[in-house]
């Protein structure tokens, strides 16, 4: 038996005007539905802890492999003679030209004593022109 079912049972008992024990019977319904709303909020709190606890499981999972996939395809990026030039994983560890306008590869051409290098996704860019070859420009490139 709760204390509000004592409440109600000894209210029955004292001798008191009907107004004021209907007054009192409204604020006993009133706390118990309090009460029955305080237990359903607490039961919905508790889920939502456990929905945050795993989700910011997932999140720090997520973090850690992202890191771990940065580290794995980090390259050293270098801009020379308005080529840019990268040097990672994806490049065997060789230094290789890249478009500085949209980052994909580059690709050079040796024509008629010069070396030129464009763009190879079609992007636009039209990079340089030099009568040194390919090996000999990435061999000016300068170190970090």
């Amino acid at each position: 038996m709760s204390l509000i079912d004592v409440a109600r049972d000894t209210l029955k008992e004292i001798p008191m005007a009907d107004i004021l024990r209907e007054r009192l019977s409204l604020a006993l319904d009133q706390s118990a539905a309090f009460e029955r709303q305080i237990a359903v909020l607490q039961k919905e709190n508790g889920k939502l802890q456990a929905q945050l606890e795993v989700v910011t499981l997932d999140c720090n999972k997520a973090k850690q492999e992202l890191r771990r996939l940065e580290a794995e395809h980090a390259e050293e990026v270098r801009i020379f003679n308005t080529i840019e030039f990268r040097r990672g994983k994806r490049t065997n560890g060789q230094w290789l030209p890249f478009c500085p306008k949209c980052h994909m590869p580059a690709s050079d051409i040796f024509h008629r004593g010069e070396t030129n290098i464009n763009c190879s996704a079609g992007c636009g860019w039209f990079g340089y022109q030099s009568e040194l070859s390919l090996a000999a420009i990435i061999g000016h490139i300068p170190a970090a």
